[in-house]
């Protein structure tokens, strides 16, 4: 019986629209630094939910520190074979913020990759049976993503 009581420690939203804006990081709620850039960030996005509780209060949440981010399959990344572990990372991460800095003016002033990390995982279409290293590449805007994977599509995969 103790089960079916809701907890006091829990909100609950029914989402009608979720957006997102970028937005100056918050000491102590967003990303500040970041360790790639070597320097302050910029902007961050933050994500807002709306919606309403089950006593039909209307409610808008702000969500914080949670960056955008795609996978790619290390395998697919044309990279020295030299390379390994941080300086591979650090390595995918130059190259995917030059290329994205290359489109206009406003790009090139902008920050847009946050870091990368070597990750297992599976594929997410079909069947396989063990794990493979991937880049998680992180980004800022969630704009980004698209444009860097259509430039990873381009150059990895002629």
């Amino acid at each position: 019986m103790a089960d079916s009581q809701p907890s006091s420690n829990i909100f609950s939203i029914r989402i009608v629209s979720i957006d997102y804006y970028m937005a100056p990081p918050l000491p102590g709620v967003d990303i500040c630094y970041s360790s790639f850039q070597g320097e302050k960030v910029n902007e961050v996005p933050v994500i807002r939910v709306y919606g309403s509780t089950p006593a039909g209060q209307k409610a808008c949440l702000h969500v914080h520190q949670a960056l955008p981010y795609l996978y790619v399959p290390c395998a697919d990344i044309p990279l020295p074979l030299t390379m390994e572990g941080d300086s591979y990372t650090h390595g995918v991460s130059l190259a995917i913020e030059k290329a994205l800095k290359l489109r206009g003016n406003a790009a090139a002033k902008r920050q847009h990759v946050h870091g990368c990390s070597l990750v297992r995982g599976r594929r997410f279409y079909g069947y396989h049976a063990s794990e493979e290293l991937f880049v998680k590449i992180y980004l800022y805007n969630p704009h980004d993503i698209a444009r860097a994977a259509k430039l990873l599509l381009v150059c990895c995969c002629p």
